[in-house]
This record gives C-alpha cells, structure tokens and sequence, in this order.
C-alpha cells in the first residue's frame, strides 16, 4: 500500500496539480477547435463535436458502477483491508470487460445509423469512418484504466490521474497541431489523438498495479457493488444534461449549429471543470469521514465546502456571463460561414453551469453515503424536465431553448439534491441553501452590470483580458465582503484549514 498520508495533504496535492492540469486543458483546448476551424470550417468542427457526444452514451454502459465502486472502496481503503478492496476491482473489472463488448456492438449500429443524420453535408462513408476513429478514442480512454481511476479517486489520489492525463492532453495536441499544419484529412488527426489518449489509461493502470496490493485473482462478489443500477439514474441524468443540447441541435438545427454551440458550451464547460476538479477531493473524503463516522467533523466541512463552491461560482460565472459572447467573437474572428455572435444564448448557458455547481456539495455528500437509491426518481425527472423542454422550446427559439431546457433542469436538480441531504443525511436548515444560491446569483448580476457600463467587446486579446481581469477583482471583493457578512464562522474556519494545507506544501510539519 502507498505512505499513509492525511486527508489535508492529499487534498492540497489534488489541488495544485488539478490547476496545473485544468490550465493545461483549458489552452490545448482553445488551440485545438480554432485549428480545426480555420483548416476544415464550421461544417467539420460541427461534425467531430456532433460524433463525440453522440459517442459520449457509451459513459452510460458504465453508469453506476463509478459512484458506486468509490462508494465501496471508502470503507476498506480506510481500515487498510486489502482482500476487501481487491474483490471491489475484482467485480469492477468483471463488469466493465462486459461493458467493452456492448460498446463494440453500440460503435458497429452508431456508425451505420448516424450518417444518415448528417448525409446532406457528408457522404455516407466519410461519417461512418469519422464514427469509427473517434469512437476508439474514446474507447481507450474510459476502459483500459477505468477500474484503477476509481481506486484512485476513492483514495484521493486524483493527482495521479490528472498527471496522466496531463501527459496525453499535451501529447494530443501536438500530434494534432502537427498533423493539421502538414495538411493531414480530418480522419488522420482524429487516430493521432486515439493514439495519444491511449497513454493515460496505461500509466493510470501500471501505477495502481505497482503502488496497491492487488490480488488479481481475487474473486468477484457483485454484491459489493449492488447499488449499480440505482446509481444508473443519477449517471444518466449526468449524460443527458451533458448531452441533450447536441443531440437536440443536431437533429433540429444542424451541424453549423451544433459549431455553434460547441465554442460557448466549451467555455462554460472548462470553467465546470475548473471547479468541480479544485474541489473533488472532497467527495473521498466525505467518504472518509461517513466510514470513520466523525458526524460532527462532516457538517463541519460541509459549511467551509458550501463557501467554497458558491464563491468560487459566483467569481467565475460573474465574469464569464459578461465575456464570454466577446470571447467566442474574437475566437471565431475570420470564420463568416455562420454567426456566432449569441449573447442571449450565452447568458442562458452560463447560468445554468453556475447552478449544476450549485448542487456539488450536497451531491457529494449523498453519493458519500451510497444514498443512491433514494435519490434515484430525481435524476429520472431531471433527465425528462431537460429532454421535454429542450424540444418544446428549440423550434421557437434555437439554441436558446435548449440551454432553458439545461437550466430548469439544473434549477430543479440542484434544489432537489440540496432539500433531500438536508432533510435525510445531515439535518440542518435549507435556508443555507437559498441564501447561497440568491447571493451568488446577485453577485453575477452585479458584475454583468459593471462588464455592460464598461463596455466589454473588444476587438483584440489584450483588451478582453484587461476587462475580465477587472471584473474578476470586483467579483472577488463583492464575494469575500458577503462571505465576511453572512458565513464568517465558515470563513474562519476555511482560512484555518487553508493555513494549516499551505504549512505542509512548504514542507512544514503539521498535524494529520
């Protein structure tokens, strides 16, 4: 097993590497799309966004058994019971070399049906080859590493992932970019990026096999992850608001669109990520604590776990309402096949992110302690809120109504989740809750309003960061003065948490 290290310490090393990796992403990321675009065009940065999150239902094959196995792996992790944690990779191994075979029968169908979806733009062959090199990244990616990434996340040590994949983002985008620059088809750049995201799956695998004591002939007991298909909902509410915007554009709206769509949802997506990744330690070690059953220690973090997701979602969302629709004009500056200047659009979007954060604390602390059964209807309602709505409103209103059928989701979503741990988990008040989300949301309202007095379309780079430097100094202050006002009990104790953390990244000694 690897040094024994305290939940502080793993925490400030998931940290500091998850800024280094989201950095890393977040600038890959921007290179990538806008490579795509100006070699290929709308059309095609359309079509390989379009495939990936038609792909991106094979996350389902594996829905439940993600939450589910962290879950399982909680308890024996903590006691350092070996055979225990051995059967738990046993049985998740065994469930998704299952899921390896289903995914192949999905990938066989998908690329026979779907280019018919897009035919007036592609010829048949083109998609369905297209289908079959993106889909096998995707395959690499999820399922040779999958069981050990979950052990991983279980035992806080998400470093080690995000390492990983640190190492195949980089790799990817410079096999990519180079391909592009010499000129390579569509289909060429698409197999070097399944090559390099092969790397991280493999080293995530070697690093638990040397690092764990893994018996791998231990015997499965699918027992030890019965919750898997109560989790089932709670995946597949994940992989409808994730999904449902695409879907729904490709079949109403059409590929430009879709383009459309992929430049600002890539924003709001990055910034997500941002935040869910800062703070995802914590779930293991909610876990931790339900295992060791420290109640007290949990409401606790909770309150110092709530100030940290709403202030960091009202900072964020407070400047990316304003700066984004300027951000994907001067991203798409030369590009003239299609408009991609959607303000209200990008509004809508934003505020639906900023509540799907909303929920985080709460969502945590209930798959901490495997309630997934009990919240298992509210993430069926979920997914049919933001389907239904999405259709009804995406004729009227195009993209924009898909993005209100994202945000009466996540309203309902959020709430729910926020209502059902207070009530069942951890007893407390839901005025909390409500007081959060209203100061956030003025916060991002105040901000926007400044951004709009100082105007925020600019025409060069320099000047967009200039201004949402600006506004990120106003949203911090304004967050930091209601933090002080409302939760300076939360406050304190954070700041406490955070000096304690920073004594041991300077190699300072301190308690466990």
């Amino acid at each position: 097993m690897i040094k024994s290290e305290s939940r502080s310490q793993k925490a400030f090393k998931n940290t500091v590497v998850s800024i280094i990796y989201e950095l890393i992403t977040l600038i890959c990321g921007l290179i990538l799309p806008r490579l795509i675009l100006s070699a290929f065009g709308s059309s095609y940065n359309g079509l390989t966004s379009s495939i990936s999150q038609f792909i991106s239902v094979i996350s389902l094959m594996k829905a439940g058994i993600s939450g589910v196995t962290r879950a399982a792996l909680y308890k024996p992790l903590a006691e350092g019971n070996n055979k225990e944690i051995s059967e738990i990779v046993s049985s998740t191994q065994c469930f998704m070399r299952r899921v390896a075979l289903l995914f192949l029968l999905f990938t066989a169908i998908f690329a026979c049906v779907y280019p018919f979806l897009v035919k007036q733009d592609f010829s048949w062959g083109f998609a369905a080859s297209l289908v079959i090199i993106i889909s096998l990244s995707t395959f690499v990616q999820y399922y040779f590493g999958i069981t050990y990434q979950m052990l991983l996340a279980a035992d806080q040590r998400e470093y080690i992932v995000y390492l990983a994949q640190i190492m195949s983002t980089v790799i990817n985008t410079l096999v990519a970019s180079l391909l592009i620059y010499l000129g390579a088809s569509i289909h060429i750049v698409k197999l070097g990026s399944a090559l390099a995201f092969a790397i991280s799956p493999l080293l995530i695998y070697r690093y638990s096999i040397k690092h764990y004591s893994i018996d791998k002939k231990a015997n499965p007991n699918m027992n030890r992850i019965s919750q898997r298909w109560d989790a089932f909902g709670h995946e597949l509410a994940n992989f409808v608001n994730s999904n449902t915007d695409i879907i729904v554009i490709t079949f109403f709206l059409g590929v430009k669109e879709v383009s459309v769509y992929t430049v600002y949802s890539y924003v709001i997506l990055s910034i997500r990520k941002v935040v869910t990744n800062l703070i995802s330690s914590f779930g293991a070690a909610f876990g931790n604590m339900f295992a060791k059953n420290e109640k007290e220690l949990l409401h606790e973090n909770l309150g110092i776990f709530e100030l940290i997701v709403f202030s960091v979602t009202a900072i964020v969302y407070g400047v990316t309402l304003p700066m984004i629709t300027p951000f994907a004009l001067l991203y798409t500056h030369g590009v003239t096949d299609i408009s991609y200047n959607r303000p209200l659009f990008g509004y809508v979007i934003t505020i639906a992110s900023a509540f799907t954060c909303y929920r985080i604390p709460y969502y945590m602390v209930t798959t901490a302690a495997g309630h997934y059964k009990q919240t298992r209807n509210g993430s069926f309602l979920e997914a049919i809120i933001n389907i239904v709505v999405s259709i009804v409103f995406v004729l009227k209103f195009g993209i924009v109504g898909v993005a209100i059928g994202t945000l009466v989701a996540a309203i309902f979503r959020s709430t729910q989740f926020a209502v059902y741990m207070s009530r069942n988990i951890l007893i407390r008040r839901l005025s909390k809750y409500f007081m959060h989300v209203i100061i956030s949301i003025l916060i991002i309202i105040i901000v926007s309003f400044t951004g709009a007095m100082i105007g925020v379309k600019t025409d060069n780079w320099g000047a967009w960061i200039e201004k949402a430097a600006l506004l990120t100094i106003e949203a911090t202050a304004l967050t930091l003065a209601f933090d002080l006002l409302l939760w300076k009990d939360d406050l304190m104790r954070f700041v406490k948490k955070g000096m304690g953390i920073f004594k041991y990244g300077s190699g300072k000694k301190r308690g466990g």
